[in-house]
């Protein structure tokens, strides 16, 4: 054996023990997200099976045991049902079927299929898992609104790393297409490249879901808001006081009225402007924002309203989601901080920590989206202001 292809097994036998091991932590280690991290663990595995078919072929001759390429993205899918709390439905399992069938055929002494060769099968089945990528991202997306609707931070809640991984799949996937694709054994440098290239993706990737999977301690148990049964039933109610009340006043007064009430039929009536303030006063005088772990459901019980009117008037009235409105309160509590004795005591992180923030990279970020500089940069125009 060449160096060259020692320096090749080498490589391959770190990221097979790599992945092995921490696949093997995912699916026993004890956590809140324990059933959606067994999925983890079985794509790490998903990935071990795939290496020590790599080393079978070229150490002894076998061709494989399971080839689990067109499994990957499955468990990850499910993975991010389960994370989310989603439901996973009957027919997902049946994605499972094209992978199934594709490991029947390689077992007929390539009749059907050849392990190194690919067919239209495969590539149909490729674009298949573009279609699942593309159905995982608006299923991310839809979390990803509901989560600033109701959490007021949203570290590792996004789950947008998840986006990360489902790319660097298909990278892997078209990496190993290429090679099959396009006969590379006479360019032996661009081969090198796309060889190391999907190398280097593959032990990112499985160091990036290591590190993400296990600091997601978040598993959505609860839905967010009320059961879509009772928020129908709201807003069928207040669709109907809202056409009564237009009605009464459009009957009662001419056309100058009837174009008043469309503008409030757009805007905040002052009743609610009135109760927005007192809320806004309210979260002010108790320093509620200040609990790092806050969402719409505590702050809802603690102001003794329904999580749906009180979203309703974040948005409408504040023009805002959740998590922008309790971070406006933290940042305003971050500046009087810093014009405090505590600011000579505490770094940035501890006074941002004291004002409710959980996450230093969201706290610099909200800074600097609110008040259009940095921590520092805005301690400095103070002390020139005074």
């Amino acid at each position: 054996m060449e160096t060259e292809e020692w320096i090749g097994l080498l490589l391959y036998m770190f990221l097979f023990a790599n992945a092995l091991m921490l696949g093997l932590l995912f699916l026993t280690i004890k956590s809140e997200n324990r059933k959606a991290n067994i999925y983890l663990g079985l794509f790490l595995w998903s990935i071990v099976v795939h290496i020590l078919n790599d080393f079978l072929s070229e150490l002894f001759g076998v061709s494989f045991i399971i080839e689990p390429i067109l499994f990957h993205l499955l468990f990850l899918f499910f993975y991010l049902h389960k994370t989310i709390n989603q439901p996973i439905r009957k027919w997902y399992y049946l994605l499972f079927i094209p992978g199934i069938f594709h490991n029947v055929l390689l077992h007929f002494d390539g009749l059907f299929l050849t392990e190194s060769g690919i067919t239209i099968y495969e590539t149909a089945f490729y674009f298949m898992e573009i279609g699942l990528i593309v159905y995982a991202f608006r299923i991310l997306q839809n979390h990803q609104k509901k989560i600033t609707n109701f959490y007021s931070d949203l570290e590792y809640k996004s789950l947008s790393w998840l986006k990360s991984i489902f790319t660097f799949v298909i990278l892997i996937h078209f990496s190993n297409f290429s090679t099959i694709v396009f006969d590379l054994s006479n360019v032996e440098f661009i081969e090198y490249i796309v060889e190391y290239a999907s190398f280097g993706l593959t032990l990112f990737m499985i160091y990036w879901i290591a590190y993400n999977g296990f600091s997601q301690p978040e598993i959505f148990k609860q839905r967010l808001f009320f059961n879509k049964k009772n928020d129908v039933n709201i807003e069928i109610l207040n669709t109907k006081k809202t056409e009564e009340t237009i009605l009464e006043k459009v009957i009662q007064k001419p056309d100058e009225v009837e174009k008043q009430v469309c503008k409030e039929a757009l805007i905040c009536s002052e009743k609610d402007i009135q109760q927005f303030n007192e809320i806004k006063t309210q979260i002010q005088q108790q320093e509620l924002f200040t609990n790092p772990k806050l969402n719409l459901r505590i702050l809802s019980e603690a102001l003794d309203l329904k999580e749906k009117a009180l979203s309703r008037l974040i948005n409408e009235c504040g023009t805002v989601n959740f998590y922008q409105f309790i971070n406006e309160f933290r940042i305003e509590k971050f500046k009087q901080l810093l014009q405090s004795p505590k600011a000579n005591q505490l770094t940035f992180s501890a006074l941002a920590t004291e004002a409710g923030f959980s996450s230093k990279s969201t706290f610099y970020a909200t800074f600097k989206k609110l008040e259009g500089m940095t921590p520092k940069q805005y301690e400095k125009s103070i002390k020139k202001s005074t």
